[in-house]
């Protein structure tokens, strides 16, 4: 189960851990590349604090928790890889997403 049972901010935490992040370079084998108007994470929660009135001044929290959920998924996906029940490459892949996304929590944490 990847979906929050309580709290949507943590379901809009993940997205947005996964959303291009203004400012950094794009990963070459994201199959979503932003176009002129694509919203930011950050019009993207502005928009959803304004329709749904919740407070999101807390908001990095949960982009941190997502991080490292989804870090800890591709980290066991890689553990598979290195005993060889899973293509290396893949491993190595999804490593390197791990990587990335720990870079970004920490870079939330930071701001």
């Amino acid at each position: 189960e990847l979906c929050t049972l309580g709290d949507p901010l943590l379901d809009l935490g993940w997205l947005v851990a996964t959303w291009p992040e203004t400012g950094q370079p794009l990963d070459e084998d994201k199959t979503i590349q932003p176009w002129e108007g694509f919203a930011t994470a950050e019009e993207l929660v502005a928009h959803y604090a304004r329709r749904t009135r919740r407070d999101v001044s807390q908001f990095d929290w949960y982009v941190v928790l997502a991080c490292y959920k989804l870090g800890i998924i591709l980290e066991g996906s890689n553990a598979r890889a290195c005993a060889g029940k899973a293509p290396r490459e893949i491993g190595d892949s999804l490593h390197a997403h791990t990587v990335r996304l720990f870079e970004r929590a920490l870079r939330r944490i930071k701001s």
